[in-house]
């Protein structure tokens, strides 16, 4: 029986995304902290600092964006343009989360390990996933898919190109 590369490595891909999502949001140590929010759409900008908080979203015509700070001390910016829907959301402090979505794009950056940075560019309809988790760098977008540092994975549909790093794994596409 012949396993296709590709299709194991989404689906790792996938499974360590699920990961570090549901690792997010039960890692809870009761410390409460702010979260910064900003949401708009069809050619609207807000930006908000609180604290060490802050987020920043810029939504073109027909477009959509929202950056969710939720760490208390790090960064969350989206941008879209050309009915493009960017998402960005930082969990952990000292980390950022950058995304961006051009001409029916859609990108969703995430970063639930501190000192992380995940970013995500969408464009020609395309989808992009970066997840950046403790002391990890991803990249998604027109280059394809980078990963390095302690945690990372990442997506792009218009390259195909996918990778997951944690450690001694190292799977790119």
């Amino acid at each position: 029986m012949r396993i296709k590369k590709f299709a194991v490595r989404g689906l790792v891909l996938a499974a360590g995304l699920a990961g570090c999502v549901g690792f997010a949001g039960l890692s809870g140590e009761g410390v409460s902290s702010a979260s910064t929010h900003c949401s708009v759409s069809n050619g609207h900008q807000v930006e908000r600092v609180e604290g060490r908080s802050g987020c920043g979203a810029k939504a073109g015509l027909g477009s959509r964006a929202t950056a969710d700070e939720r760490s208390g001390g790090g960064t969350a910016i989206s941008v879209s343009d050309n009915g493009g829907n960017a998402a960005a959301y930082n969990l952990q402090p000292g980390s950022t989360a950058l995304a961006g979505a051009n001409s029916r794009g859609n990108a969703y950056s995430v970063t639930t390990g501190p000192s992380a940075l995940s970013v995500a560019q969408a464009r020609r309809g395309g989808t992009t996933v970066a997840v950046g988790g403790w002391g990890g760098e991803a990249y998604a977008g027109p280059e394809g898919a980078r990963c390095s540092g302690g945690f990372a994975a990442a997506f792009d549909t218009s390259t195909g190109k996918a990778c997951l790093h944690s450690g001694s794994i190292d799977l790119r596409n």
